[in-house]
């Protein structure tokens, strides 16, 4: 149980900082990349006090996961300024949709009725948090719209990789798995440095550094919980979680609260969490 609460807590975190940089101008991007790159430095750290021999499977999966990561990232960030913290939130929660599924269909898990409720009010949400103008009250375009479905398929794909994972049986090579990961995410946002305009201020190194132990701890504590618990339970119970931390935040302390569709799309996803883990 203990890595299925710290995992929402690091989610969450993830959160809330990329929405203090933006209120304080930071080049998140450029955060991202030392994010990635201290990641590959914790995980390299961790290979070399205990090394085991990579799979070529293991090899493709982690290069696969950190574009996957990088992408989720590059679509994050504009989506901020657009919609706010709170709904961002509950979109990245409708990705859990994607492993759930997978763990349904590939992997014959077999929830209850009640859990398969869940995942249905997840997809009523879905179209309200989309056409919710959200706390800029700006109009919805197609630009927003790809933003958001992009958003949710893949930060979907990066919850499936650790499903994935999780299902190969090579736990021994996890260290290797996510040193790969985030040393092709950190060379993507190396490559995209000029477009992205990166500046290695102070600031940017630090908080890289420091939001390096949420992305890097993450990851371990969603692969650990699957030894328990099965994913149908695992993505939604920690994606609900984080939002709910999420947005008690914003609201407190940034005063962010969506629009009355936005509400109500959170408010189902919430249920919807609830329902999945009854």
């Amino acid at each position: 149980m203990l890595y299925l609460l710290l995992t929402p807590i690091l989610y969450a975190s993830q959160s809330i900082a990329a929405r203090h940089f933006q209120r304080v101008n930071l080049n998140l991007y450029a955060v991202g990349g030392f994010m990635y790159f201290f990641s590959a430095l914790i995980y390299g750290a961790l290979v070399a006090w205990h090394r085991s021999p990579l799979e070529p499977a293991v090899l493709f999966g982690g290069a696969l996961l950190g574009l996957l990561f990088v992408g989720t990232y590059l679509v994050f960030v504009p989506t901020l300024a657009d919609r706010g913290v709170s709904v961002m939130a509950a979109m990245c929660q409708l990705s859990a949709l994607v492993p759930m599924l997978a763990s349904l269909v590939i992997w014959r898990e077999q929830p209850s009725l009640v859990r398969l409720t869940g995942a249905v009010l997840c997809l009523v949400a879905m179209p309200l948090l989309a056409l919710d103008k959200g706390v800029t009250d700006t109009q919805l375009t197609r630009r927003k719209v790809l933003l958001f479905v992009g958003m949710v398929v893949l930060n979907g794909g990066v919850l499936l990789m650790l499903k994935w994972f999780d299902e190969l049986g090579a736990q021994e090579q996890f260290g290797g798995y996510m040193l790969v990961t985030f040393v092709v995410a950190t060379a993507a946002m190396a490559v995209l440095w000029p477009f992205y305009r990166g500046v290695a201020s102070a600031g940017v190194v630090g908080w890289g550094a420091a939001l390096s132990l949420c992305y890097a701890g993450a990851s371990p504590m969603i692969v650990l919980a699957l030894q328990t618990y099965e994913g149908a339970i695992v993505f939604p119970f920690a994606e609900a979680t984080a939002l709910a931390l999420t947005v008690a935040f914003a609201a407190f302390v940034w005063r962010e609260i969506p629009g009355r569709p936005g509400l109500l799309g959170i408010a189902l996803v919430t249920l919807a969490a609830v329902l999945i883990n009854l």
